[in-house]
């Protein structure tokens, strides 16, 4: 199952406790790292627990989040 962008939305609005991406998130400038954690575990698992994708899934969750906040 591919992770694409309706489905990374989704969850990055749901780690965040966005009712939809784009939402104010507060005074916070950026994600914090449980969020980026999260999400790449998100990604791990929707990629069918793949081992060694780690560091690709933390880089890609954390620029999502890192979009969602901007």
């Amino acid at each position: 199952m591919n992770m694409n962008g309706r489905t990374s939305d989704l969850v990055t609005a749901e780690i965040t406790g966005a009712d939809w991406v784009g939402k104010s998130t507060g005074a916070r400038l950026g994600p914090t790292r449980e969020e980026i954690a999260r999400l790449a575990y998100e990604r791990y698992e929707i990629h069918g627990r793949k081992d060694g994708h780690d560091l690709e899934d933390w880089l890609v969750a954390e620029r999502e989040l890192v979009r969602h906040y901007a």
